[in-house]
């Protein structure tokens, strides 16, 4: 019995408790609907900000929400430095849409708000954004699907393994009193 409970506790103390980032999927407009800022961004540069920060320096090209940042300004954004705290890691010299929230006066993103690279979105996705039609909708709500049979009033349900393709694709629009899927933002 000794032995056990000594090989317990070697084991225990060897053994380092693991944790990592969680988000529940959203489609982009959902995103950036629930953010305070979404850019068009270039990386200018990157340092270690201390108590597990990074500050990613970049030049603002085009602000999708409120016209703030604006445009040709230079800001700080600020991340974990570890992808198990939720942290993003952008390139220096690249350009991303970067999503993120306003903490104390200071912009923030993570990895479960869409901070993507600006080369990986769909053609749909950028005409969505430069054309306003995420953020002019986002009394509309979007909700995955999990189950077997899901309702689609007054909201617009993302299929069953289809989440990229609405993600690419599509945006929630309102139309008179109901929201609908739209692919060409009308």
């Amino acid at each position: 019995m000794r032995v056990e409970v000594l090989l317990f506790l070697v084991f225990a103390c060897c053994v380092r408790p693991s944790s990592s980032c969680s988000c529940i999927p959203t489609h982009v407009q959902t995103s950036i609907c629930q953010a305070n800022y979404a850019i068009k961004a270039t990386i200018l540069s990157v340092q270690d900000n201390g108590a597990f920060t990074l500050r990613y320096n970049v030049t603002v090209e085009m602000s999708f929400k409120t016209g703030q940042p604006a445009p040709s300004s230079v800001i700080s954004i600020f991340t974990a430095n570890y992808s198990s705290l939720c942290g993003v890691f952008f390139s220096v010299g690249e350009t991303y849409l970067i999503v993120g929230n306003i903490v104390y006066g200071e912009y923030w993103t993570n990895l479960c708000l869409w901070s993507i690279f600006w080369g990986g979105l769909s053609d749909f996705q950028i005409f969505a954004l430069t054309r306003r039609i995420y953020v002019n909708n986002c009394e509309c709500r979007i909700n995955p699907c999990f189950g077997l049979e899901c309702q689609s009033e007054p909201d617009c349900i993302v299929p069953p393994e289809q989440t990229f393709y609405y993600d690419s694709n599509k945006a929630c629009t309102k139309r008179g009193a109901k929201c609908s899927w739209t692919d060409n933002g009308r």
